[in-house]
């Protein structure tokens, strides 16, 4: 942190002359020094614009208002971002490369201008980037900048760590001042979860019409959503989210309907997403609520489940076994459809997860410290694929995409401390959370921090099995949330803490 305020100074320092200059000019002097300014940029612009027919121009006056909005009206941009985030299409740039619109490039304007604004304005709020989550992230976005040094393909590296900055700035580092405010996080949640109620319904009405055909539910949800995991884990994530806003006392009752129809808008879609690991990341969730309402003790939660590690591991071989008589594959059929999630010898998806790991250990083994890049995964483990391994859906060419988790991935691109560093965010946002719960002086606050920290283990429990926070979809309302986290334990009212005598 020492050596980014001493860069953040020094970059000051050679803006300060100005900045002085400009103070000394009254107000009526600068109104009319910007505007001659800005008549003379358009009349110019404008020139080449008719006279060369250098139509592409014509954006730009376009371009300079959204850059005003992103400059003056940061909290509306968000919201702008949030509401746009549901409806965003992954749309091909070039031959190898892709791009959510418009999110995406809104994410990268509104960074690059924060950043500006950044070191301009000395003003900022140093609990946040002292904060035990903001050090979390530094340490895994640091480890991850090392780790892209040593990438067998450095491009790709660098790309990936530097679309985790335009995920992280927008929606956690700028986000957390606005949030010191607490009606914004209503204003924000809502500005994603009613669109999200829009596609939902759209998903489910195309769905319907398809007679609910099984095979259809793995890609009806496209072009929104690449497949129905992804789906589903949204869904989870703001059905836990919405439960909060439900179960808060409304003073309308108009605002319990419209809670109550966006909760079974949310709760249908994540039945009809047909995503296993969707539906079993909720468990986790109600199981941190029963264990904070019930004042249940943690110290024989911890017991139970390091004897159960314990017995996974001394009986494994016949677990594998018994594991390995389940045929039951994927089905319309709720009932067996649960019942597929152990199958690993007939159900393709699973057995294709297992090849997945399977190659991230063997990577691992060859490059266990630094690994072999960030993002690099999906150009790598091909080689490290065994035939007799390989479920229906594999390929030769290794090209279906990432690790299919959220912590192998890592292992295999940064190492060790790759996946370290995110099992450290995930422990510090859940015990953060649990803390604002207990300490929060307004019940209804202490309520959200809970809520948050269970939506967001519904994605950690996720994350065991798939891994979404390269997409804009995910990291947005995955990020939002932590913020939020971090503003309440940073702005809220605390319980004072007793002390003994």
């Amino acid at each position: 942190m020492k050596l980014l305020n001493q860069i953040s100074d020094y970059l000051l320092s050679l803006t300060h002359p100005a900045k002085e200059a400009w103070r000394k000019i009254n107000d009526k002097t600068q109104t009319n020094i910007i505007i001659f300014l800005l008549c003379a940029f358009f009349i110019g612009f404008g020139y080449s614009y008719i006279d060369y027919e250098y139509y592409y121009y014509g954006v730009i006056p376009i371009v300079f208002l959204v850059l005003l909005l992103f400059y003056y009206r940061l909290d509306k941009v968000l919201y702008l971002i949030a509401i746009l985030t549901p409806f965003s299409i992954n749309t091909l740039i070039g031959e190898n490369s892709a791009m959510s619109i418009p999110t995406e490039p809104l994410l990268i304007l509104f960074t690059l201008v924060y950043v500006f604004k950044f070191l301009i304005d000395q003003h900022h709020d140093k609990r946040i980037f002292t904060h035990p989550i903001t050090l979390a992230i530094s340490f895994y976005l640091l480890w991850m900048f090392i780790t892209a040094l040593t990438s067998t393909n450095q491009l790709v590296s660098f790309k990936f760590l530097a679309s985790k900055f335009f995920y992280i700035i927008p929606f956690y580092i700028a986000l957390i001042p606005l949030l010191s405010n607490f009606k914004k996080t209503k204003i924000l949640y809502l500005s994603y979860a009613i669109p999200l109620a829009i596609i939902v319904v759209y998903i489910s009405i195309a769905f319907a019409l398809t007679g609910f055909e099984f095979d259809k539910s793995f890609y009806i949800m496209q072009p929104f959503y690449n497949d129905h995991t992804a789906y589903g884990a949204i869904l989870a994530m703001f059905l836990v989210m919405t439960s909060f806003h439900l179960v808060t006392k409304n003073k309308s009752k108009w605002k319990t309907i419209f809670y109550l129809i966006l909760f079974l808008v949310f709760l249908t879609g994540l039945i009809l997403s047909y995503s296993r690991a969707a539906w079993m990341s909720i468990v986790p969730a109600i199981g941190i609520y029963i264990i904070l309402k019930f004042k249940i003790k943690l110290k024989p939660l911890i017991i139970i489940a390091l004897g159960g590690i314990v017995f996974l591991f001394v009986f494994q071989t016949p677990i594998l076994q018994l594991l390995s008589k389940n045929n039951q594959d994927s089905s319309g059929n709720i009932g067996e459809h649960l019942s597929s999630i152990s199958n690993i010898s007939t159900d393709a998806s699973n057995v294709e997860r297992l090849n997945r790991w399977a190659c991230v250990f063997r990577m691992f083994e060859e490059k266990p410290i630094l690994g072999w890049g960030p993002g690099t995964y999906q150009f790598e483990y091909a080689s490290f694929q065994k035939s007799y391994q390989l479920s229906t859906i594999s390929t030769n060419a290794g090209n279906l995409g990432n690790a299919h988790s959220e912590y192998f991935g890592p292992l295999a691109d940064s190492g060790v401390l790759g996946m370290l560093s995110m099992l450290m965010i995930v422990i510090t946002v859940i015990y953060t959370g649990i803390k604002v719960y207990k300490r929060a002086e307004n019940k209804n606050e202490g309520r959200l921090a809970i809520f948050l920290t269970m939506s967001l283990v519904t994605y950690y429990t996720h994350g065991f099995l798939n891994n979404f926070l390269d997409t804009d979809k995910l990291s947005i309302p995955f990020w939002f949330f932590t913020a939020t986290i971090v503003a309440l334990d940073i702005y809220s009212k605390k319980v004072p803490t007793k002390t003994k005598s």
